[in-house]
């Protein structure tokens, strides 16, 4: 490496390790303070909640990543301007292009590794960090089991086993249904390709109904009161959050196969994918408004106009990221659609930059 690029992505690497940590402290603090009050109502410790905190760590980094990383990178630059750095290596004849670009490589290197060690870590801590809450602060009683997106339930007397198609627990298929005697023998079995909770109701379709003193009989659809309906069956429902980006694909896949809506799975996963890439954008275009200012008040007039523009490309990708959730183009399209522009068009300026 340059000796120059280590003198510039020191001070940004440095900035990064003191700005993360400090607003994922003080996110933390806010929600601390936020959901103190249902944990002293539930007479819970207190240390529950941060051990809740804890649990949540990865979505609280999810949620800053960009804007932490932009903001570190015009932190160091800041540093930079203020000694005087900038200005001697523009004198020796450095480019704005030459003096950004190792901030926006570097920025989206960090980002494609965060994004590795995210998936790995994201839905189990979110799943343990809900089941944590439901369980010690709201005191409810785990009725359901949920492993891979497969579900299993264990009524009082009967047994229900599939494989989990919506986030709201609606949807199964390949399912097995048994109600057992006293005994804990079978009396009933049900084996159905799908099965939809509609109107109170259980709707299992295309499957086999086995009574204990009758012979199998193949059914199309059969409505059945069972003893649990999707808001008692989990603690924690299987919203997109708490899945992998590849259960999440796979969901989506069978929705469209079945003609049934998939904008939660679509959404989640563009918004697990573009918004830490929104990194490199971010600095892409905030530092030049720093960079080439001139006069007196150049450092601050520099690092207001970055925060703005940080702000406003923030903006643009939640205001296309909620056109896209209320369905006025598929978020797999329209949230791509502004990284790519965003990003290009930022490079194409940084190349044409010669002031």
């Amino acid at each position: 490496m340059k000796l120059y690029l280590k003198y510039l992505l020191k001070s940004f690497f440095l900035s990064a390790t003191l700005l993360l940590p400090l607003l994922v402290g003080i996110y933390s603090l806010v929600e601390f303070f936020d959901k103190l009050d249902n944990v002293t109502r539930a007479k819970a410790p207190v240390y529950y909640l941060c051990v809740y905190l804890f649990l949540r760590l990865p979505e609280i980094f999810l949620d800053l990543w960009p804007l932490a990383l932009s903001l570190a990178a015009l932190l160091a630059f800041a540093f930079l301007a203020r000694g005087g750095e900038l200005l001697a290596l523009r004198t020796l004849g450095f480019s704005p292009r030459k003096i950004i670009w190792p901030y926006v490589w570097t920025s989206l290197l960090l980002t494609i590794f965060f994004l590795g060690g995210l998936e790995m870590v994201l839905p189990k801590s979110a799943y343990e960090a809900r089941f944590f809450w439901e369980t010690r602060i709201r005191h409810k009683e785990p009725k359901g089991l949920l492993v891979k997106g497969k579900l299993y339930f264990r009524g009082i007397d009967s047994f229900l086993i599939g494989q989990v198609t919506s986030n709201d627990v609606r949807r199964l298929k390949d399912v097995v249904y048994a109600k057992v005697d006293s005994q804990g023998l079978p009396v009933q079995i049900i084996w159905a390709k799908e099965a939809f909770f509609k109107e109170k109701k259980w709707s299992f379709r295309k499957g086999i109904l086995k009574d204990k003193e009758r012979p199998p009989s193949w059914f199309e659809e059969k409505a059945m009161r069972l003893e649990f309906s999707p808001e008692t069956v989990l603690v924690v429902k299987r919203t997109p959050r708490l899945q992998s980006l590849k259960d999440l694909w796979d969901q989506r896949n069978f929705l469209l196969k079945a003609e049934l809506p998939a904008l939660a799975a679509e959404s989640e996963i563009a918004y697990r994918v573009f918004y830490p890439l929104l990194a490199p954008v971010l600095i892409l275009w905030s530092l030049p408004a720093l960079l080439l200012q001139r006069g007196k008040q150049a450092l601050g007039k520099g690092i207001t106009s970055g925060v703005i523009i940080i702000a406003s490309v923030l903006g643009i990708f939640f205001l296309g990221k909620n056109l896209a959730d209320v369905g006025y183009l598929s978020p797999l399209i329209l949230q791509p659609l502004i990284w790519i522009c965003m990003f290009f068009s930022g490079v194409i300026f940084l190349l044409k930059l010669r002031a």
